[in-house]
C-alpha cells in the first residue's frame, strides 16, 4: 500500500534537486528521516544548485563546531564550580548508562535515577518541563505499583509518565521494572555531558600521574 501520494513523492524528488536537505524536507512533509532518504538518495542536485547545498551544509557543520565548542566551555565553568563532585558523579553514572545519540538515562536503581535527576534539576538547571520519564516494566509486574515508586523516586505525577512493556518477559532481578530519563531537545546538554566526562577524565588520569609511585 502507497503510504505517501505520488505527488508528495515528484515535490520531495524536486526540491532535492534544487538543493534541499533532508533535515529541511522532514521538518517541511513531517515525515521520517528515514522515509525522505528512501524517495530521495539517489536524486541528483542540479547544478546550478550545487553551491547553494554546500553553504548549506557547511553552516550546519559550522553550527556542530560552535555548538560544541560552547559545550567545552560549558562544562569548563562548571567544573571550577561548587559543585565538582555531583559532575564527576554525572560523568561516571552517564558514561556507564546513557545513550550516546540522545540525552536519555536508564537505569532499574531507584539511587541512581534519583542522584541523576538531583544534577539535571540542581546542576544543570534543567527545567521540568524537558524532563520526560518512561518506566519500563515486564508482563506479570504490578503496573501501578511500580509506577508509584518511580513516580515517588523521580517527583514526578504518575500522569507524566509513558509507559512500555517488554511481554513474554519476567521482572527477574529488577522489582520495580527499569526508569528512562529523557532531555527533550538534550541534545546540547548531550554535548555538554560528554565535555564533562572527556575534562573530568583528564584531570583525573593527569592528578594520577602526579601521584608518588
Amino acid at each position: 500500500m502507497r503510504v505517501h501520494s505520488l505527488e508528495k513523492v515528484k515535490l520531495l524528488k524536486k526540491l532535492r534537486r534544487e538543493g534541499y536537505s533532508i533535515n529541511e524536507l522532514v521538518h517541511k512533509f513531517s515525515i521520517p528521516k528515514t522515509t525522505v532518504w528512501h524517495h530521495i538518495h539517489e536524486v541528483p542536485i542540479s547544478e546550478k544548485y550545487i553551491s547553494q547545498w554546500r553553504s548549506k551544509y557547511g553552516g550546519s557543520a559550522k553550527r556542530r563546531e560552535k555548538n560544541l565548542q560552547l559545550a567545552k566551555e560549558t562544562a569548563s565553568q562548571l567544573i571550577r564550580g561548587p559543585y565538582k563532585d555531583y559532575l564527576i558523579a554525572l560523568s561516571m553514572l552517564y558514561w556507564g548508562e546513557g545513550s550516546k545519540k540522545a540525552c536519555e538515562f536508564i537505569n532499574s536503581d531507584g539511587d541512581m535515577i534519583k542522584l541523576y535527576l538531583i544534577i539535571l534539576r540542581k546542576v544543570l538547571n534543567i527545567s521540568e518541563s524537558a524532563i520526560k520519564p518512561t518506566m519500563r516494566i515486564f508482563t506479570g509486574m504490578d503496573e501501578e505499583e511500580c509506577l508509584a515508586y518511580w513516580s515517588k523516586i523521580t517527583s514526578i505525577p504518575k500522569s507524566n509518565f509513558i509507559i512500555r512493556f517488554n511481554d513474554g518477559g519476567s521482572s527477574g532481578k529488577t522489582k520495580f521494572g527499569m526508569c528512562r530519563i529523557t532531555v527533550r531537545k538534550g541534545h546540547q546538554t548531550l554535548k555538554i555531558i560528554h565535555s564533562l566526562r572527556e575534562q573530568i577524565l583528564i584531570n583525573l588520569q593527569n592528578n594520577l600521574i602526579q601521584l608518588p609511585s
